[in-house]
């Protein structure tokens, strides 16, 4: 690819994400108090053309699929329009949510989740259309990890899955589809690595939550050895404060009841924050500037629906703010 066809594709990035949502549409979009509300507010914003005539009181799922479909074929332009050295990196970013999806179809089946619920959460990516996922929300367990076209992840869930029939626990499953996502992401740039330790941990924490034998679920490396005879959370947090791992958890360290959630929602934040640094910093020699740009805009994407989500059960303007993980982090 040419310099001038970077150049041009970076534009195309920088163009679009100059484009978020500003602090005053945010906010008219946060003060609706009712869909048809939100519904008038997203007139004031660049997602009116994505919603379209959809509507927000009868449609809620479709404007949720359309604005992640959007968001995919945008993936599938730049994809087609960059080296293939680029595209390999794209792939690789791709697979993370293809995994993503196939825990939260599994996860859903499980827990008794509704169909459309569960396709509500996922994100399409290349391959594995909203077609495809609800095609095989009819399969049972089983026959849908059949269909998983990754041979090595295949093999490492039929194995998980034979587990969970015998303890009737899920953990296995959940454990393979995050261990085949951490060794994925270092491919697609070194810089996951933090993020990836950062994961590893909250594995290992939520192993003493649950009162698991981590070593089953856990990526195995020096790194997060030296955590393994913790008994509590807050003493795993304790072995990694130090940057850039204190960032996120030294507020957490030395407290008896360590929220989960919070703390995920906390690496997830500490990640977005690296990625637009990246993205706005960055040089057209780096690719890392293109995975910044594809973090940031599904970032976006799923506050979106968030916000309509949120307004739509009726939370307050201050517990959809909470959850927001894009504009969580201005």
């Amino acid at each position: 690819m040419s310099f001038s066809d970077v150049s041009y594709l970076m534009g195309r990035a920088h163009g679009i994400i100059g484009n978020v949502l500003t602090k005053s549409q945010l906010s008219l979009l946060l003060s609706s108090k009712n869909l048809i509300e939100l519904r008038a507010a997203f007139t004031q914003t660049q997602y009116d053309t994505v919603i379209g005539h959809l509507n927000l009181e009868t449609q809620l799922e479709d404007v949720a699929r359309k604005l992640k479909v959007d968001f995919a074929e945008l993936l599938v332009k730049f994809y087609k329009q960059t080296s293939s050295s680029v595209q390999k990196k794209i792939r690789l970013f791709s697979d993370r949510y293809k995994a993503e999806n196939l825990r939260i179809v599994l996860n859903g089946i499980h827990v008794g989740m509704k169909h459309q619920d569960i396709m509500a959460r996922i994100v399409p990516v290349a391959g594995y259309t909203f077609e495809y996922y609800s095609k095989i929300l009819s399969m049972p367990l089983s026959k849908i990890i059949l269909t998983e076209k990754d041979h090595s992840l295949r093999k490492d869930l039929q194995r998980a899955y034979n587990e969970f029939e015998t303890t009737g626990r899920f953990t296995p499953i959940e454990a393979t589809i995050d261990q085949y996502i951490y060794r994925t992401l270092p491919k697609v740039s070194r810089k996951y690595e933090t993020y990836v330790n950062m994961k590893n941990i909250l594995a290992l924490a939520r192993c003493i939550t649950l009162g698991i034998p981590a070593y089953r679920y856990i990526q195995p490396n020096k790194f997060i050895a030296k955590a393994l005879k913790a008994n509590t959370v807050s003493e795993v947090l304790e072995k990694y404060n130090y940057k850039p791992y204190s960032t996120v958890f030294s507020k957490y360290v030395g407290l008896e009841d360590v929220p989960l959630h919070e703390l995920e929602f906390a690496v997830e934040r500490y990640l977005l924050k690296y990625w637009k640094k990246t993205f706005r910093f960055g040089t057209i020699f780096q690719t890392d500037v293109l995975i910044g740009f594809f973090e940031l805009k599904l970032a976006e994407v799923m506050d979106v629906i968030r916000i309509i989500v949120g307004v739509s059960a009726g939370f307050t303007e201050s517990e959809i703010r909470e959850n927001l993980l894009f504009y969580g982090i201005f």
